[in-house]
């Protein structure tokens, strides 16, 4: 895969698969634009970047999403690659710390044979619920929204939206998540159809277990059962996530519009 001479903007691109795919791309010849709400730690991660420009932004902020997309006009003047992979598990810290509580007392119940049923409908608030969709899929679309004038006047591109194996298989969490994560898919075939006719492609990717800082915050002994469930039992890196985005987003993957990849070791098949 070669992206020499071409510019990809990737969300997220602080940490994580957003991180991994940004140092993917450069590798690959591409000059890359990545926004992130954490200022401090973009700053950090593309210093070391060639060809690289981070903003500092919110993602469910349309004005400012826009903006990013006018500085990156300014700077290089096109756009081929569009990656949305900014999103959050929960609202808050608290609301966080508490699903990952009740995901473990559920394990540890499991492996017991003791019965627990997580309640989580009640607990959820309209604020909490409208926050996630916010980032989670509002952001994803005034991305594409604003990525697609530029990648028309390109003359084509690619878009990948990250999505989450919890769109496609029942699980029990606080459903602000899935329901989030499920309406990225439709948000991806919707955008699909539309934009095929200006050679512009786009797709989503739906991964299981990756090697995230927020995976990592789940006690080992919890995350280790989860991978047992799984028919290849280990955990995916992050950058192994981020070459099915660039294979999605390059020449190789011309023919694919519209689709859902799940690389997830399995949990969906």
């Amino acid at each position: 895969m070669n992206f020499e001479g071409k510019v990809a903007f990737i969300t997220g691109a602080a940490s994580g698969i957003g991180l991994a795919t940004a140092k993917a791309f450069a590798e690959q010849g591409a000059s890359v634009v990545g926004v992130d709400l954490s200022a401090e730690s973009l700053a950090r991660e593309f210093n070391a970047i060639p060809r690289s420009m981070g903003i500092a932004l919110d993602i469910s902020d349309s004005a400012a999403v826009n903006d990013a997309f006018a500085k990156l006009e300014a700077e290089f003047g096109r756009l081929d690659a569009v990656i949305n992979a900014a999103g959050v598990n929960a609202p808050t810290n608290a609301a966080n710390t508490k699903m990952v509580e009740t995901n473990v007392r559920a394990f540890h119940a499991a492996r017991a044979g003791e019965e627990f049923f997580a309640e989580y409908l009640s607990d959820t608030s309209d604020e909490d619920f409208r926050r996630v969709m916010e980032v989670n899929l509002f952001g994803q679309f005034y991305v594409i929204r604003a990525a697609a004038p530029l990648l028309k006047k390109t003359g084509g591109g690619a878009i990948v939206n990250v999505s989450s194996a919890a769109a496609l298989v029942g699980v029990t969490m606080p459903l602000y998540y899935p329901a989030s994560k499920a309406g990225i898919l439709g948000l991806t075939r919707g955008a699909a159809a539309e934009l095929a006719p200006f050679n512009i492609r786009v797709n989503a990717i739906a991964p299981g277990a990756v090697d995230t800082p927020l995976f990592r915050q789940q006690p080992e002994d919890f995350n280790e059962g989860l991978i047992s469930m799984q028919p290849l039992r280990r955990i995916a890196q992050p950058a192994e996530i981020a070459q099915t985005l660039l294979f999605l987003s390059s020449d190789e993957g011309s023919y694919y519009t519209g689709q859902t990849l799940s690389p997830s070791g399995g949990i969906y098949m």
